[in-house]
């Protein structure tokens, strides 16, 4: 968040971190904050941020409270009527007060309960959606105003603001727009009745932790999707095209996880402009996370016959279809671009995943001649010796591939299991972990994981494996004999 405010050309900045470890932790993290806290308009100030402001005889422009969740002791009390009082004190005459918030493990009457509080508070309220459970409060003592021409030269000029942009899939500062949920007369409707949160009632303090775990992000939306409404500012005359427009506004729904209005909007902007391969390319993506495959094919089929230059952002699509559906994508992307490496590794790939040994080894050794080093080349040769059954190639491939560069889930899965196959067990453990923390419900890793441990003799680390398994697939018969193997019930 430091680093988000310092991309702006701001004077000052004073950070509020009650834990004097996080700044020494912050050093680990540099590479993501860009080292902010070396920025000489930064000073970092360990104490309470609440007491602080209260203390503190200067106004602010801006003010960002991002606490920790409200079912953690204390916290609560930065969700108060009388925090936010002590916080619209501190703001200058145009000064903004904003506050993150979250719907996850939320009841809908917490939820209520801190938007009409932080409502109340402030002249001028909205709302926003971040990434999917994630929110923003915005309170000022003025009208609040989009300008975008001026907005838009600042995020020209500022290459931080584009990457993160690009990372949320954000490809122009106008899409910020689609994160808008409502103002402040939409958010008192909804929240009329609810109870108010202060520091002598605590309310929230001692009903936040009733909700934890509990799964209420869809409940909460839900609750909130009558009162939605289109964001009040606008161009005169209007800034983009009405197909941009609609295209901006379904990046932003679907980065915020919204991907039925998402799709909505993208199809409009299809309907205004069909020749955008960005337009098609997007609600490929939309139909994919919604799991819709078929048709996501076809329209990541169309963008790149519209434009082969899409093709790299096909390709990262395609990991995400079924096989037959990958198959086709590849083959197009072949002939959009025969001189792309990916599409030969994607097919080869996907030959594999059906068990098709013979016909998959032309496209990887295809693949092999163009690049031979190439990190995606090697995990291809190794997923390619791994099932000709000759693991200690498998290994030499797969090893040489990580040491090129590659990360990906796909290689840890591959090379744990090779390495499980040579009873490299101690290396197999270690791998296969790489590749859970990845993917999370994959049971087959978590499963080599155990029977590893098992044979190292680590027992009681084996029974978690396996019980993992079982929590995630209740009916698995092989973990319940592993469990039965180790003497344990189930």
């Amino acid at each position: 968040t430091v680093k988000a405010v310092g991309t702006f050309p701001v004077q000052k900045i004073e950070v509020l971190e009650i834990e004097p470890a996080i700044a020494e932790a912050a050093a680990f993290f540099g590479a993501k904050n860009g080292d902010v806290l070396k920025d000489p308009r930064v000073r970092l100030i360990p104490t309470d941020g609440r007491n602080y402001l209260m203390a503190v005889p200067r106004l602010y422009d801006l003010i960002i409270s991002e606490p920790s969740n409200p079912w953690i002791a204390g916290i609560a009390s930065l969700f108060t009527r009388d925090f936010y009082a002590t916080a619209r004190r501190k703001l200058g005459p145009d000064g903004v007060f904003t506050q993150w918030i979250h719907d996850y493990s939320m009841s809908p009457d917490d939820l209520r309960m801190v938007l009409r509080t932080f409502s109340e508070a402030f002249p001028h309220v909205s709302f926003w959606n971040l990434q999917e459970s994630d929110f923003l409060l915005v309170g000022s003592l003025k009208e609040q105003r989009f300008d975008y021409p001026r907005l838009a030269k600042i995020f020209s000029g500022s290459p931080v603001m584009r990457e993160d942009f690009n990372d949320l899939g954000l490809s122009d500062l106008y899409s910020v727009l689609g994160f808008y949920r409502m103002g402040r007369k939409e958010i008192l409707a909804l929240a009329e009745g609810a109870e108010y949160n202060t520091d002598d009632n605590a309310r929230l303090e001692f009903s936040a932790p009733r909700s934890l775990g509990r799964s209420t992000s869809d409940l909460n939306r839900k609750i909130l999707e009558p009162f939605l409404t289109p964001p009040p500012w606008k161009g005169d005359p209007p800034w983009v095209a009405p197909d941009r427009h609609h295209y901006g506004f379904s990046e932003a729904l679907h980065a915020s996880g919204w991907d039925d209005r998402a799709l909505a909007e993208v199809e409009r902007a299809v309907a205004l402009e069909p020749k955008n391969a960005d337009y098609h390319l997007l609600r490929a993506q939309i139909l994919v996370a919604q799991e819709k495959t078929r048709p996501g094919s076809k329209a990541a089929e169309t963008a790149l016959e519209l434009d082969g230059r899409k093709i790299k952002k096909v390709m990262a699509l395609a990991d995400d279809l079924y096989t037959s559906e990958a198959h086709g994508v590849y083959l197009k992307a072949l002939a959009a671009n025969p001189a792309e490496l990916i599409p030969y590794i994607g097919l080869g790939t996907v030959a594999l995943m059906r068990n098709r040994v013979e016909e998959a080894e032309p496209w990887i050794r295809k693949a092999q001649q163009m690049q031979p080093q190439h990190p995606a080349v090697l995990l291809a040769l190794g997923r390619l010796e791994a099932a000709r059954g000759d693991f200690p190639q498998a290994v030499a491939h797969l090893e040489a591939s990580q040491k090129g560069g590659e990360e990906s889930s796909a290689l840890y899965g591959a090379l744990g299991t090779a390495y499980a196959r040579l009873e490299k067990w101690s290396e197999a453990v270690d791998v296969l972990q790489k590749g859970v923390m990845m993917q999370r419900k994959n049971t087959e890793w978590r499963m080599l994981q155990a029977e590893a441990l098992a044979r190292l003799n680590r027992p009681r680390e084996a029974e978690r494996k396996y019980r993992e398994v079982l929590a995630l697939d209740p009916n698995n018969g092989e973990a319940w004999k592993g469990l039965k193997s180790l003497g344990k019930s189930y």
